[in-house]
Protein backbone atom coordinates (compact mmCIF):
# COMPACT_ATOMS: atom_id res chain seq x y z
CA UNK A 1 0.00 0.00 0.00
CA UNK A 2 2.35 2.67 1.12
CA UNK A 3 4.44 1.69 -2.27
CA UNK A 4 1.37 2.51 -4.34
CA UNK A 5 1.01 5.74 -2.66
CA UNK A 6 4.45 6.44 -3.11
CA UNK A 7 4.07 5.65 -6.79
CA UNK A 8 0.52 7.43 -7.36
CA UNK A 9 2.81 10.73 -5.37
CA UNK A 10 5.16 10.66 -7.95
CA UNK A 11 2.93 10.26 -11.02
CA UNK A 12 0.26 13.24 -10.01
CA UNK A 13 3.64 15.09 -9.13
CA UNK A 14 5.06 14.18 -12.55
CA UNK A 15 1.32 15.16 -14.30
CA UNK A 16 1.34 18.76 -12.45
CA UNK A 17 4.76 19.80 -13.61
CA UNK A 18 4.56 18.49 -17.28
CA UNK A 19 0.81 20.46 -17.13
CA UNK A 20 2.26 23.05 -15.87
CA UNK A 21 5.09 23.49 -18.20
CA UNK A 22 2.77 22.90 -20.68
CA UNK A 23 0.83 26.76 -19.28
CA UNK A 24 4.69 28.02 -18.90
CA UNK A 25 4.90 27.05 -22.72
CA UNK A 26 1.54 28.37 -24.31
CA UNK A 27 1.86 31.44 -22.30
CA UNK A 28 4.88 32.23 -23.69
CA UNK A 29 3.93 30.96 -27.56
CA UNK A 30 0.52 32.37 -27.27
CA UNK A 31 -1.80 32.45 -30.69
CA UNK A 32 -4.54 35.06 -30.01
CA UNK A 33 -7.03 36.06 -32.40
CA UNK A 34 -8.05 39.48 -32.72
CA UNK A 35 -11.05 40.73 -34.52
CA UNK A 36 -11.84 44.51 -35.53
CA UNK A 37 -11.88 45.19 -32.45
CA UNK A 38 -13.16 48.86 -32.66
CA UNK A 39 -13.15 52.79 -33.84
CA UNK A 40 -9.34 53.77 -33.99
CA UNK A 41 -11.06 57.19 -34.14
CA UNK A 42 -12.53 56.99 -31.00
CA UNK A 43 -8.74 56.62 -29.33
CA UNK A 44 -6.36 58.91 -31.47
CA UNK A 45 -6.64 61.71 -33.75
CA UNK A 46 -6.84 59.07 -36.83
CA UNK A 47 -6.03 61.32 -40.06
CA UNK A 48 -8.57 60.80 -42.71
CA UNK A 49 -6.31 62.28 -45.72
CA UNK A 50 -4.79 60.59 -48.57
CA UNK A 51 -1.29 60.95 -47.25
CA UNK A 52 -0.41 58.78 -44.35
CA UNK A 53 0.87 60.62 -41.23
CA UNK A 54 3.87 60.30 -39.38
CA UNK A 55 6.79 58.69 -39.54
CA UNK A 56 7.31 56.35 -42.65
CA UNK A 57 7.66 51.79 -41.54
CA UNK A 58 10.13 49.66 -43.28
CA UNK A 59 8.57 46.93 -45.09
CA UNK A 60 10.59 43.97 -46.42
CA UNK A 61 9.18 41.04 -48.65
CA UNK A 62 9.43 37.53 -47.24
CA UNK A 63 9.23 35.33 -49.99
CA UNK A 64 6.88 33.06 -48.10
CA UNK A 65 3.89 31.71 -49.73
CA UNK A 66 0.43 33.05 -48.44
CA UNK A 67 -0.86 36.41 -48.18
CA UNK A 68 -0.13 37.69 -44.96
CA UNK A 69 1.89 40.69 -43.42
CA UNK A 70 3.86 40.00 -39.90
CA UNK A 71 4.00 43.14 -38.32
CA UNK A 72 6.33 43.73 -35.46
CA UNK A 73 5.08 43.25 -31.43
CA UNK A 74 7.00 44.82 -28.21
CA UNK A 75 6.75 41.47 -25.83
CA UNK A 76 4.68 43.07 -23.27
CA UNK A 77 2.13 43.79 -26.01
CA UNK A 78 -1.15 41.55 -25.87
CA UNK A 79 -4.49 41.43 -27.51
CA UNK A 80 -6.04 43.98 -25.01
CA UNK A 81 -3.74 46.59 -26.33
CA UNK A 82 -4.54 46.58 -29.91
CA UNK A 83 -7.47 48.05 -31.47
CA UNK A 84 -7.99 47.82 -34.98
CA UNK A 85 -10.14 49.07 -38.04
CA UNK A 86 -10.34 48.63 -41.39
CA UNK A 87 -11.31 51.86 -43.51
CA UNK A 88 -12.65 49.94 -46.50
CA UNK A 89 -13.52 53.53 -48.18
CA UNK A 90 -10.15 54.71 -47.98
CA UNK A 91 -8.57 51.08 -48.54
CA UNK A 92 -6.82 51.44 -44.91
CA UNK A 93 -5.67 49.09 -42.46
CA UNK A 94 -5.23 51.35 -38.56
CA UNK A 95 -4.48 50.13 -35.59
CA UNK A 96 -3.63 51.61 -31.96
CA UNK A 97 -1.33 49.90 -30.23
CA UNK A 98 -1.24 51.12 -26.52
CA UNK A 99 1.73 50.89 -24.33
CA UNK A 100 3.80 50.15 -27.48
CA UNK A 101 6.84 52.85 -28.08
CA UNK A 102 8.19 54.69 -30.98
CA UNK A 103 11.49 53.47 -31.10
CA UNK A 104 10.26 50.50 -31.24
CA UNK A 105 8.91 50.90 -34.87
CA UNK A 106 11.89 52.91 -36.15
CA UNK A 107 13.75 49.95 -35.83
CA UNK A 108 11.84 47.22 -36.90
CA UNK A 109 10.25 46.38 -39.93
CA UNK A 110 6.98 44.72 -41.73
CA UNK A 111 7.75 41.54 -43.45
CA UNK A 112 5.45 39.32 -45.74
CA UNK A 113 3.57 39.96 -48.61
CA UNK A 114 4.38 43.23 -48.98
CA UNK A 115 2.98 44.24 -52.40
CA UNK A 116 -0.69 45.54 -51.92
CA UNK A 117 1.25 47.99 -48.65
CA UNK A 118 1.43 51.29 -51.13
CA UNK A 119 2.66 53.10 -48.14
CA UNK A 120 3.01 52.29 -44.06
CA UNK A 121 3.38 54.63 -41.45
CA UNK A 122 3.23 55.20 -37.62
CA UNK A 123 2.40 58.04 -35.07
CA UNK A 124 3.44 58.56 -31.41
CA UNK A 125 0.38 58.81 -28.88
CA UNK A 126 0.45 60.06 -25.64
CA UNK A 127 -1.05 56.24 -24.51
CA UNK A 128 1.03 54.50 -27.70
CA UNK A 129 1.58 54.02 -31.38
CA UNK A 130 -0.53 54.08 -34.10
CA UNK A 131 0.25 52.24 -37.38
CA UNK A 132 -1.52 52.95 -40.46
CA UNK A 133 -1.02 50.44 -43.89
CA UNK A 134 -2.35 51.96 -47.08
CA UNK A 135 -3.35 49.63 -49.46
CA UNK A 136 -3.43 48.74 -53.13
CA UNK A 137 -6.49 47.62 -52.77
CA UNK A 138 -9.74 46.66 -50.63
CA UNK A 139 -8.42 43.69 -48.11
CA UNK A 140 -10.39 41.80 -45.40
CA UNK A 141 -8.58 40.44 -42.78
CA UNK A 142 -7.88 37.81 -39.53
CA UNK A 143 -5.26 39.04 -37.58
CA UNK A 144 -3.17 36.10 -34.91
CA UNK A 145 -0.97 37.58 -31.85
CA UNK A 146 2.13 35.66 -31.68
CA UNK A 147 5.07 35.91 -29.73
CA UNK A 148 6.93 38.59 -31.15
CA UNK A 149 4.62 39.67 -33.99
CA UNK A 150 1.15 39.90 -35.67
CA UNK A 151 0.25 38.07 -38.31
CA UNK A 152 -2.25 39.94 -40.64
CA UNK A 153 -4.00 36.96 -43.15
CA UNK A 154 -5.31 39.26 -46.35
CA UNK A 155 -7.98 37.98 -48.41
CA UNK A 156 -10.60 39.69 -51.10
CA UNK A 157 -14.17 39.94 -50.25
CA UNK A 158 -15.05 37.70 -53.07
CA UNK A 159 -13.15 34.84 -51.63
CA UNK A 160 -15.39 34.77 -48.59
CA UNK A 161 -18.78 36.66 -49.48
CA UNK A 162 -21.17 35.31 -52.38
CA UNK A 163 -23.92 37.79 -50.68
CA UNK A 164 -22.51 41.53 -50.58
CA UNK A 165 -24.68 44.58 -50.09
CA UNK A 166 -23.31 48.29 -49.79
CA UNK A 167 -25.40 50.14 -47.56
CA UNK A 168 -24.55 54.35 -48.12
CA UNK A 169 -25.70 56.76 -46.03
CA UNK A 170 -26.06 60.01 -47.45
CA UNK A 171 -26.14 62.76 -45.08
CA UNK A 172 -26.30 66.80 -46.20
CA UNK A 173 -25.38 69.77 -44.18
CA UNK A 174 -29.67 70.71 -44.37
CA UNK A 175 -29.53 67.71 -41.34
CA UNK A 176 -28.92 68.38 -37.60
CA UNK A 177 -26.27 66.42 -35.57
CA UNK A 178 -28.80 64.48 -34.03
CA UNK A 179 -30.86 63.72 -37.73
CA UNK A 180 -27.64 62.36 -39.16
CA UNK A 181 -27.00 60.40 -36.09
CA UNK A 182 -30.39 58.84 -36.55
CA UNK A 183 -29.43 58.01 -40.66
CA UNK A 184 -26.45 56.40 -39.22
CA UNK A 185 -28.02 54.45 -37.06
CA UNK A 186 -30.53 53.45 -39.19
CA UNK A 187 -27.70 51.92 -41.60
CA UNK A 188 -26.10 49.70 -38.57
CA UNK A 189 -29.52 48.91 -37.88
CA UNK A 190 -29.57 47.43 -41.20
CA UNK A 191 -26.36 46.06 -41.20
CA UNK A 192 -26.93 44.31 -38.39
CA UNK A 193 -30.03 42.32 -39.64
CA UNK A 194 -28.61 41.53 -42.97
CA UNK A 195 -25.27 40.23 -41.32
CA UNK A 196 -27.50 38.11 -39.31
CA UNK A 197 -28.64 36.34 -42.25
CA UNK A 198 -25.10 35.98 -43.54
CA UNK A 199 -25.05 39.06 -46.11
CA UNK A 200 -21.96 41.14 -45.81
CA UNK A 201 -22.43 44.28 -45.59
CA UNK A 202 -20.33 47.52 -46.71
CA UNK A 203 -20.85 51.16 -45.80
CA UNK A 204 -19.96 53.56 -48.24
CA UNK A 205 -20.35 56.59 -45.57
CA UNK A 206 -16.71 56.35 -44.98
CA UNK A 207 -17.24 56.58 -41.20
CA UNK A 208 -18.96 59.37 -40.49
CA UNK A 209 -17.74 61.07 -43.74
CA UNK A 210 -19.29 62.02 -47.17
CA UNK A 211 -17.03 60.01 -49.27
CA UNK A 212 -16.69 60.94 -53.38
CA UNK A 213 -18.57 59.28 -55.78
CA UNK A 214 -15.24 57.60 -57.23
CA UNK A 215 -14.84 56.00 -53.89
CA UNK A 216 -17.66 54.38 -53.65
CA UNK A 217 -17.95 53.06 -57.13
CA UNK A 218 -14.57 51.33 -56.39
CA UNK A 219 -15.42 49.80 -52.71
CA UNK A 220 -18.16 48.70 -55.25
CA UNK A 221 -16.34 47.03 -57.26
CA UNK A 222 -13.96 45.76 -55.11
CA UNK A 223 -16.35 44.14 -53.22
CA UNK A 224 -18.13 42.69 -56.21
CA UNK A 225 -21.24 43.70 -54.51
CA UNK A 226 -24.82 42.84 -55.34
CA UNK A 227 -27.08 45.19 -54.34
CA UNK A 228 -26.46 48.75 -53.35
CA UNK A 229 -29.24 50.78 -51.06
CA UNK A 230 -28.60 54.41 -50.03
CA UNK A 231 -30.19 55.99 -47.54
CA UNK A 232 -31.73 59.31 -47.05
CA UNK A 233 -33.88 61.71 -44.40
CA UNK A 234 -35.65 64.35 -46.41
CA UNK A 235 -36.17 67.76 -45.46
CA UNK A 236 -39.67 69.89 -47.16
CA UNK A 237 -40.52 73.74 -46.90
CA UNK A 238 -43.68 72.08 -46.87
CA UNK A 239 -43.47 70.92 -43.35
CA UNK A 240 -46.89 69.16 -43.74
CA UNK A 241 -45.32 66.61 -45.91
CA UNK A 242 -44.63 63.25 -45.12
CA UNK A 243 -44.57 59.79 -46.24
CA UNK A 244 -41.44 57.41 -47.53
CA UNK A 245 -40.25 57.11 -50.84
CA UNK A 246 -37.30 55.19 -53.15
CA UNK A 247 -35.65 56.31 -55.74
CA UNK A 248 -34.18 54.69 -58.72
CA UNK A 249 -32.73 54.02 -62.27
CA UNK A 250 -34.10 52.20 -64.90
CA UNK A 251 -31.11 51.14 -66.88
CA UNK A 252 -30.15 47.69 -64.80
CA UNK A 253 -32.24 45.28 -66.21
CA UNK A 254 -32.94 41.62 -65.97
CA UNK A 255 -36.08 39.42 -67.54
CA UNK A 256 -37.27 38.91 -64.26
CA UNK A 257 -35.75 41.85 -62.40
CA UNK A 258 -35.41 45.66 -63.12
CA UNK A 259 -34.61 48.45 -61.21
CA UNK A 260 -37.61 49.70 -60.49
CA UNK A 261 -38.94 45.82 -59.22
CA UNK A 262 -36.46 46.28 -56.75
CA UNK A 263 -37.40 49.65 -55.70
CA UNK A 264 -41.00 48.80 -55.77
CA UNK A 265 -39.94 45.70 -53.53
CA UNK A 266 -38.49 48.00 -50.79
CA UNK A 267 -40.96 50.64 -51.13
CA UNK A 268 -43.69 48.11 -50.19
CA UNK A 269 -41.57 46.37 -47.78
CA UNK A 270 -40.93 49.64 -45.87
CA UNK A 271 -44.33 51.02 -45.97
CA UNK A 272 -45.60 47.60 -44.33
CA UNK A 273 -42.95 47.74 -41.80
CA UNK A 274 -43.66 50.95 -40.33
CA UNK A 275 -47.35 51.47 -41.28
CA UNK A 276 -46.18 54.22 -43.43
CA UNK A 277 -47.69 56.45 -46.15
CA UNK A 278 -46.07 55.66 -49.54
CA UNK A 279 -45.06 58.30 -51.61
CA UNK A 280 -44.37 55.70 -54.35
CA UNK A 281 -41.26 55.95 -56.72
CA UNK A 282 -39.21 58.31 -58.37
CA UNK A 283 -36.98 57.22 -61.39
CA UNK A 284 -33.84 59.62 -61.53
CA UNK A 285 -30.76 59.54 -64.23
CA UNK A 286 -28.04 61.55 -62.16
CA UNK A 287 -25.82 60.24 -59.14
CA UNK A 288 -24.55 57.09 -58.25
CA UNK A 289 -27.35 55.23 -59.59
CA UNK A 290 -26.77 56.28 -63.14
CA UNK A 291 -23.21 53.92 -62.81
CA UNK A 292 -24.43 51.18 -61.62
CA UNK A 293 -25.23 47.39 -63.26
CA UNK A 294 -26.37 46.12 -60.42
CA UNK A 295 -30.33 46.34 -58.17
CA UNK A 296 -29.57 49.81 -56.83
CA UNK A 297 -32.11 52.45 -54.96
CA UNK A 298 -31.83 55.07 -52.56
CA UNK A 299 -34.43 55.04 -49.69
CA UNK A 300 -36.34 57.66 -48.04
CA UNK A 301 -38.24 56.77 -45.45
CA UNK A 302 -39.68 60.21 -44.62
CA UNK A 303 -39.49 63.27 -43.59
CA UNK A 304 -37.53 65.34 -40.31
CA UNK A 305 -39.36 68.62 -41.19
CA UNK A 306 -42.63 67.29 -40.22
CA UNK A 307 -43.39 67.54 -36.97
CA UNK A 308 -44.44 64.04 -36.00
CA UNK A 309 -42.58 62.13 -38.67
CA UNK A 310 -39.38 64.07 -37.82
CA UNK A 311 -39.83 62.81 -33.81
CA UNK A 312 -40.50 59.37 -34.82
CA UNK A 313 -37.37 58.81 -37.12
CA UNK A 314 -35.31 59.42 -34.12
CA UNK A 315 -36.54 56.53 -32.33
CA UNK A 316 -34.97 53.89 -31.60
CA UNK A 317 -38.39 51.92 -31.89
CA UNK A 318 -39.03 53.50 -35.11
CA UNK A 319 -35.66 53.08 -36.76
CA UNK A 320 -35.69 49.00 -35.92
CA UNK A 321 -38.78 49.19 -38.04
CA UNK A 322 -37.30 50.61 -40.85
CA UNK A 323 -34.54 48.65 -40.49
CA UNK A 324 -36.53 45.48 -40.23
CA UNK A 325 -38.54 46.71 -43.78
CA UNK A 326 -35.32 47.50 -45.26
CA UNK A 327 -34.42 43.93 -44.59
CA UNK A 328 -37.46 42.24 -46.03
CA UNK A 329 -36.75 43.80 -49.48
CA UNK A 330 -33.20 42.60 -49.66
CA UNK A 331 -33.55 39.46 -48.41
CA UNK A 332 -36.44 38.61 -50.76
CA UNK A 333 -34.69 40.42 -53.51
CA UNK A 334 -31.99 37.92 -52.66
CA UNK A 335 -34.49 35.21 -53.20
CA UNK A 336 -35.47 36.59 -56.99
CA UNK A 337 -32.01 36.96 -58.08
CA UNK A 338 -31.58 33.48 -57.43
CA UNK A 339 -33.37 32.24 -60.49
Amino acid sequence: MKKLMKWSGILGGSFLAAALGLVIYLGANRMVVIADTGNVSDLTELSSSEELPGHELSLQESGEEGAFLRIPMESAIGPENITMENRYVDRRLVMFIRGATGFFYENNRITGYVEPVEAASYTVESEGVTLYLQLSELYEYESILEKGYLQVNLYKPSERYEKVVILDAEVSDMLSGQEKEALYQIEEKCRERLEAEGIRVYSASGQGENAGLDDKLILIEQTRATIYLGLVLDKDADQERFGSYVCYNSLYFRPWLTNGDFADRIEKELVTAIEGRALGLVETEDGILSELSIPAAIVCPGYVSHETEGKLLLTDAYQERIAEGIYRGVTETFEELKG
